[in-house]
């Protein structure tokens, strides 16, 4: 097997190279203590984050917060801890997936005497996003990579006392009813893994699914349990346009394509793949199931994407989740641009 071209993107980050953990604090909250990689920086993501943390006995992930916004999840790895949300408290151990819908306020805490060992993700948020701290009675406003942090106590009306308190709801637009989030998936109380064979790729792909982000709420960020038998494919060689992937292994090995190049995978690698390349797929080691979680974009009655299949000379082109049409590579009859 021999590595990827340096000029390529990075994409994998093998366990053995991660280099040093770093630590993080809070400086309001004394509790708080995690160390870990941002793997996703490091494999050459922009829109998707993923980090491999881990807490100390006795500590916290963060502060209780909420975010406005962003859409955030934690996959256990490995240990044992709590999970609290808003008041209510959920013990959390290996397998357990949490996803956190903005308005959904949370924090993992390090009750063990062992490390709390947990993979996170959620979105990056270029432009603005609001976040509370009820305990601490703070909000903090962040604008680009600018942030402003208000007590709660500093808030002033805005409206004048006696006027209307808020906008027609008529100008705001209908409200959708939605369930509350689920947001604890328990490794023991997932659903029944779906079977899937690429349909260009049926002899040798074979993935066992199991959904992750959407039942416990999440919406614009996928994250999923993944299990290919010994052997198989997981899918097939293609290349996303718009969407990020990512994977992380956690147990058995195999083999990942990337561009012209095979490299070797095992417990605890990171792959991530940028948009627009390089085009990859997975392939299990006989005798060995290959077990990763995996995540990304997710498909929304909102979303386009773009996918090539450079060996089979096709793209298929999605326009939400329905409407997707396939054609051949090589039979645009305009070309233009750089």
């Amino acid at each position: 097997m021999s590595d990827i071209k340096p000029t390529d993107p990075r994409v994998l980050v093998r366990a053995s190279e991660r280099g040093p953990d770093f630590a993080v604090g809070h400086p309001y909250d004394p509790h708080v203590e995690s160390h870990g990689w941002i793997l996703s920086r490091l494999a050459g993501l922009g829109r998707i984050a993923v980090n491999l943390q881990w807490l100390p006995p006795g500590k916290h992930s963060a502060p209780l917060h909420v975010h406005h916004r962003e859409e955030e999840w934690v996959y256990v790895v490995e240990g044992r801890g709590v999970a609290e949300l808003a008041t209510v408290e959920h013990a959390i151990g290996p397998g357990d997936f949490l996803g956190f819908p903005p308005g959904v306020a949370h924090h993992v805490r390090n009750d063990s005497g062992e490390r709390l060992v947990l993979l996170v993700g959620g979105e990056v948020i270029p432009d603005v996003d609001v976040a509370d701290f009820p305990r601490l009675g703070r909000r903090l406003v962040r604008i680009g990579g600018r942030i402003a942090i208000y007590p709660f106590d500093a808030e002033v009306p805005f409206f004048p006392p006696g006027g209307p308190q808020e906008l027609p709801a008529e100008l705001l637009g209908p409200r959708a009813q939605q369930e509350p989030a689920r947001v604890l998936v328990r490794e023991s109380e997932r659903k029944p893994a779906l079977e899937f064979h690429h349909p260009q790729n049926r002899g040798a792909s074979e993935v066992h699914l199991t959904a992750l982000s959407r039942p416990a709420g999440l919406r614009r960020v996928a994250v999923v349990h993944a299990r290919v038998p010994a052997g198989k494919d997981s899918f097939v060689f293609h290349v996303h346009q718009r969407d990020e992937e990512w994977l992380f292994i956690l147990s058995g090995r195999g083999v990942a394509e990337l561009g012209d190049r095979e490299v070797e995978i095992g417990p605890g690698d990171f792959l991530g793949f940028p948009a627009r390349g390089p085009a990859h797929n997975l392939r299990a080691s006989p005798g060995e199931e290959l077990v990763y979680v995996q995540g990304g974009d997710a498909w929304n009655k909102d979303s386009i994407d773009i996918v090539d299949f450079p060996r089979l000379g096709l793209r298929r082109t999605f326009v939400g989740t329905r409407d997707a049409l396939t054609f051949p590579l090589d039979m645009a009859i305009e070309r233009g641009g750089g």
